[in-house]
């Protein structure tokens, strides 16, 4: 397949990753979690079977994009500005392009592997909290990420808009939800799929 993942994330500095699971874990134990959320990523990715890159927002230097490159995964420095900024970054060049970030651990691969191929140009996987786990696109399109207000309900539907002012056919995949304060960690913890390596990233006494 012609089509590429990019991964969006960032350096498990304590303090400035998972900051709405920090009054749970502490800073420590949420950059921990933020590490062990990026490699289940890595691993859902891997089982895909597509091709994949990791656009970091951290020192490419460092042990993190280290450890990245390590797996098999090439890494990139993130784009500076908003999220629209760095989803055009990432989602830049020929081919489609699929960007997802690392807070939806249980995702299927094959909602990657279908994404890669739909026919329409747009494909969006729906987050429950308004926004979206990951969008694919045949081609650069500007317009589907300016002015768009992110991390709010209206995310998702803000997009969708822009991509049908472009006259853009749009597929949907499985929808999910984040994991960004206690009470969803608590609900991974629960579900039956949730990956070991979380489980063993959380503290044993965990509780929303």
């Amino acid at each position: 397949m012609s089509a590429r993942v990019v991964i969006l994330t960032k350096d498990p500095v304590p303090g400035r990753v998972k900051t709405r699971l920090i009054p749970a874990l502490g800073p420590e134990g949420a950059a921990r979690f933020h590490t062990a959320l990026v490699h289940t990523t890595l691993d859902l990715v891997g089982a895909s079977g597509l091709d994949a890159v990791v656009s970091l927002s951290g020192d490419l230097e460092g042990a993190f994009a280290r450890d990245i490159r390590a797996r098999g995964f090439a890494t990139e420095a993130q784009a500076p500005g908003d999220l629209g900024a760095r989803l055009r970054h990432a989602l830049r060049g020929p081919g489609r392009r699929l960007a997802l970030g690392t807070d939806c651990p249980l995702l299927d691969p094959a909602s990657l592997r279908a994404a890669a191929v739909a026919p329409q140009p747009v494909v969006i996987g729906p987050a429950e909290d308004g926004g979206y786990w990951m969008i694919a696109i045949d081609a650069p399109d500007d317009h589907l990420f300016t002015d768009v207000p992110w991390s709010s309900p209206q995310t998702r539907a803000v997009t969708l808009q822009r991509a049908r002012e472009r006259g853009h056919e749009i597929a949907f995949a499985p929808e999910h939800y984040d994991i960004d304060t206690p009470t969803e960690l608590s609900r991974l913890l629960s579900a039956p799929r949730c990956p070991a390596r979380l489980r063993a990233a959380a503290p044993a006494h965990f509780s929303a």
